[in-house]
């Protein structure tokens, strides 16, 4: 076919032409649609990923015990231990002090000081020895003195004054067996105060340890007073030898 016989097919069928222009036009719309699609997802993908990847790296919190760990598990340096648990002062390997001292773990004695005299005095030194197997706690302050008989096992007389100041007030002694803590005693004679003593023949010191309603008898002959207003006794504060 010439030239001249195509260009009176074309003038002779426009319509034919125009027929295809619509199907021309929905083939580039949907590449169209289908190519923003594809960019706007991988748009989706890119923003999301930093947020991905910064969750992963944020330490997670234990609701338990508050440590931080990190994305292995494995606990971060600046995590808090647990709180220590209190031990108990009173358990195992706590030392406590023995028990006190009774008056029946006590052995008493007067013993005499060279040199102990006085015009009208002489002073003794009051010993409380520890004669138990076990051992024991004397409570430091003054013992509690006073003469008695044989016949009555009454006091007889004032009992001892509270001389000089405890230097141990409100400590202890711990006595071990055979260990012992003494007071300084000082002994009047009764013979200074004539017939106002009204005399009586004592035959031993009635003895009560500090802090203690039992008491202890120490042999010891002397003459006493009946006088409660004449006071032959006095005695120190205790202190272990």
């Amino acid at each position: 076919m010439n030239n001249r016989s195509r260009k009176l097919l074309s003038a002779r069928n426009p319509l034919s032409a125009r027929r295809n222009w619509p199907l021309t036009a929905a083939v580039l719309g949907t590449v169209l649609v289908v190519t923003g699609c594809g960019s706007g997802g991988a748009g989706t993908a890119s923003s999301a990923s930093p947020s991905s990847s910064a969750a992963s790296a944020t330490p997670g919190v234990s609701p338990s015990t508050g440590a931080s760990t990190d994305a292995t598990g494995a606990a971060s340096p600046g995590s808090s231990a647990p709180a220590a648990t209190p031990t108990d002062s009173t358990g195992a390997g706590a030392t406590s002090a023995p028990e006190a001292c009774a008056a029946a773990d006590l052995a008493g004695e007067v013993e005499e000081n060279i040199g102990g005299g006085a015009a009208g005095s002489v002073y003794r030194t009051l010993v409380l020895t520890n004669v138990s197997s076990e051992p024991c706690t004397s409570a430091a302050g003054f013992p509690g003195v006073s003469y008695v008989d044989d016949t009555s096992n009454d006091q007889i007389g004032a009992a001892a004054v509270r001389s000089g100041e405890d230097a141990a007030a409100g400590g202890s002694f711990v006595l071990e067996p055979g260990q012992s803590v003494v007071a300084e005693l000082k002994e009047t004679r009764a013979e200074n105060y004539g017939q106002e003593c009204e005399p009586h023949q004592a035959t031993k010191l009635l003895v009560y340890p500090p802090e203690d309603l039992e008491f202890l008898e120490i042999p010891h002959e002397i003459l006493a007073c009946e006088n409660p207003n004449v006071e032959l006794l006095s005695i120190g504060a205790l202190q272990k030898r």
